[in-house]
């Protein structure tokens, strides 16, 4: 039977010009020579767009015609229990609930086990280097986990404030439009109250972790003050000796040294030096200082050591004052130091005489590793309201919501949107200028910097914190060195140590506030910087997030690919990231956790619990305040410097061209949203931009799954 549908007849047999086939079984097909389509150029003046799309064509361009409730459409499906975007939220609330429950837990069994004091509990004691190592790697985990933290929130964040297919057709219907797949405020005034107030939320509990977590848990060091007594070695052997000018305290200290004379450790001029070129003495107490040569009085002269006087360490050389007392070399002729008292200094001198060897008292090296519980209260409470709107979250907010870029294409494609018909070339520039009025536009092709994804005034805003930033730090290096030491060089700012705590680094209050607000003062102080860090990692986020995002959008004009959606359906392919990729989003992170920790280092607070020298506990004299590291500085600068280098560099790559630049524009990208009318689910496969059709001159460009061309420079496209 022979069919007629234009060529054939239903009842009248096809002539044919070729013999039947056996082997196809298809007789007297006659085929016409191809001939190429005509393309006429543009008319030179338009005065609407029916003379260039007439109504026969018009339907090419009309929106798609809503699927039926049984086909594949973004509103007809119902999100699985835990899939796309919300299983991302899952894991960020687990992730929070887990930091919560360890941060409960080590609240309670410190207080039950140490008890509190003036709000301050202990975790551990133990010997000082123990406890500074411990404190290094708990100040690591701590700003991990406030990264951490702070990325499971900024997750949540941008899932909250992208907006539905609902809350787009609004504002497009309104001639605005709101950003996809990105952190953003302008969404914030279009999309529901309640993710509203839940993005509020998560914004403000981040605020408390980073201004005070850091300082939740601290290193409390130990300080001896001390007597050093300059003898000769007739006072070993027991000789007697006087102390003009003294009192019944310094008499009965030197007393108990000659009479245990024989539990002190003996030291050569360099181990004794060593041991008591530190800032804080931790593990020994009281000293003689046994010099070369005999004296009428075995007894020279004594120092008591005390913190609360800045001075420059007697290992460097002293003179003997008057009364029986020895005076240590000016502290505006030279920074004393272990290398200089070493290397530099020609002889070990004690009251103007060459010492032989020490006499040194060993006394147990305990320091403590302390919690502020008013931190950890707040710490907690940040903590909670953040695991509270992630559940709330995951649990209130199922409406599909345009968290990636395939998220909003795949529904655009599946319900093109009728307030951007006829605007297939517009960018995200005609949109912020007034909306296009949808007549045909000549195509040219550039191709864009990164940085206009991100919009010149934040990429410029961006770097400028950073730069600011850095230049306040170098400011305040540049203080800190003068306050530290008369040498600048980095051989004796290393030697001052990394986060190291030294007399000569500490901020000394006129009135020191001792307890919980005392403590209060001093955290606030030492963190506040790290608010400004938080504040440099959202915005640097969001900015590398624009440019991939873009990037993912300008590869749909060279090669078909199927689209990446939080919900997949045919050959669509699942999100592991929202628009950021892991090879931004590891780096960004690492930096940030080692920026944090860095900077912890660099202003940090300072607990010294000092002993009198009979060993008991001196409150009046126990420093609680904030120290500074140059050397920290010095690394925290070079590091900030790298990060707005590669933030200058990153805006100033190219796209590839032949694509509009939509940025995360909602409009633009719904733009290149219309399809052909007989294209069914193109969402559903592999797609590409390009040239779709071309009638009477004027082409049509699509997001499409079937075979498209590259636009022409200067012709002419509208659809």
């Amino acid at each position: 039977m022979a069919f007629d549908s234009g060529l054939l007849s239903p009842t009248t047999p096809a002539r044919s010009t070729r013999k039947s086939s056996p082997t196809f079984g298809i007789e007297n097909i006659e085929l016409d020579p191809w001939e190429p389509p005509r393309i006429d150029p543009p008319p030179p003046l338009f005065r609407s767009t029916d003379e260039l799309l007439p109504s026969e064509q018009e339907r090419l361009y009309q929106s798609s015609p809503k699927p039926s409730s049984g086909s594949l459409n973004h509103q007809a499906i119902v999100p699985k229990k835990f899939e796309g975007w919300r299983l991302g939220a899952v894991y960020c609330a687990l992730v929070v609930a887990a930091s919560l429950i360890l941060n409960v837990t080590v609240t309670i069994w410190a207080s039950k086990t140490f008890g509190l004091s003036g709000g301050i509990g202990t975790i551990h004691r133990g010997t000082c280097p123990t406890i500074k190592k411990i404190g290094l790697w708990v100040h690591v985990a701590i700003n991990v986990i406030s990264t951490i933290l702070l990325g499971a929130s900024n997750y949540c964040m941008q899932c909250l404030c992208s907006p539905t297919r609902r809350e787009v057709d609004k504002a497009h219907e309104r001639n605005t439009w709101l950003d996809i797949g990105i952190q953003s405020f302008r969404n914030l005034m279009k999309i529901k109250k309640s993710r509203v107030i839940l993005w509020v939320l998560l914004a403000l509990s981040s605020v408390p972790l980073h201004l005070m977590f850091n300082s939740a848990i601290f290193v409390s060091l130990t300080a001896n003050e001390y007597i050093v007594a300059a003898v000769t070695e007739d006072f070993v052997n027991g000789s007697e000796w006087t102390l003009d000018g003294s009192d019944d305290f310094h008499h009965l200290i030197v007393s108990q040294m000659q009479q245990n004379i024989s539990s002190y450790d003996k030291l050569t001029p360099e181990d004794c030096i060593r041991a008591y070129g530190v800032d804080y003495l931790s593990s020994r107490r009281h000293a003689l200082v046994v010099v070369s040569g005999q004296n009428s009085d075995p007894l020279l002269g004594i120092l008591d050591w005390m913190y609360v006087n800045t001075q420059n360490s007697w290992v460097c050389g002293t003179t003997q004052g008057a009364n029986n007392t020895l005076e240590t070399i000016p502290i505006d002729n030279f920074d004393c130091s272990i290398h200089v008292a070493l290397y530099e200094n020609e002889a070990f001198l004690m009251a103007d005489k060459e010492v032989e060897y020490c006499l040194s008292q060993k006394v147990d090296d305990l320091c403590r590793l302390e919690f502020a519980v008013p931190i950890m209260i707040a710490v907690l409470a940040c903590n909670f309201v953040k695991l509270f709107c992630m559940v709330v979250t995951i649990w209130k907010c199922r409406e599909p919501t345009f968290v990636t870029l395939g998220d909003a294409l795949s529904s655009f494609l599946d319900d093109p949107d009728r307030n951007t018909v006829g605007m297939c070339i517009a960018t995200k520039k005609d949109f912020e200028n007034g909306w296009p009025d949808g007549e045909p536009k000549r195509w040219t092709v550039k191709k864009h910097f990164t940085y206009e994804a991100v919009g010149l005034q934040r990429w410029i805003g961006s770097n400028t914190m950073c730069a600011v930033a850095v230049i306040a730090l170098s400011f305040a290096l540049k203080y800190a060195i003068h306050y530290t030491t008369t040498a600048s060089d980095i051989k004796t700012l290393w030697d001052l140590g990394f986060g190291t705590v030294t007399s000569a680094s500490l901020i000394r209050w006129n009135t020191p506030i001792l307890g919980s607000p005392g403590l209060m003062k001093n955290v606030l102080l030492a963190n506040s910087p790290q608010i400004i860090l938080s504040m440099l990692y959202i915005v640097y986020n969001r900015m590398y997030t624009c440019m991939s995002f873009s990037k993912e959008w300008h590869d749909l004009a060279h090669r078909q690919r199927s689209l990446r959606v939080t919900s997949p359906r045919g050959t669509q392919r699942s999100t592991y990231f929202l628009s950021l990729p892991y090879r931004y989003l590891i780096p960004i992170s690492l930096v940030s956790i080692a920026t944090h920790w860095i900077l912890s280092e660099s202003l940090f607070l300072v607990a010294i619990d000092v002993f009198d020298e009979h060993g008991n506990f001196d409150t009046s004299q126990s420093i609680l305040t904030c120290g500074f590291s140059c050397i920290a500085l010095i690394f925290l600068i070079g590091i900030g410097w790298l990060v707005l280098i590669a933030g200058v560099g990153m805006g100033l790559r190219r796209y590839n061209g032949g694509m509009p630049l939509a940025g995360s524009c909602s409009a633009a990208l719904s733009a290149a949203c219309h399809p052909l009318a007989d294209e069914h689910d193109p969402a559903l496969g592999p797609v590409k931009w390009g040239v779709v059709n071309i009638s009477q001159g004027v082409g049509h460009c699509a997001l499409s799954g079937r075979y498209v061309s590259p636009p022409v420079t200067f012709r002419w496209y509208r659809g």
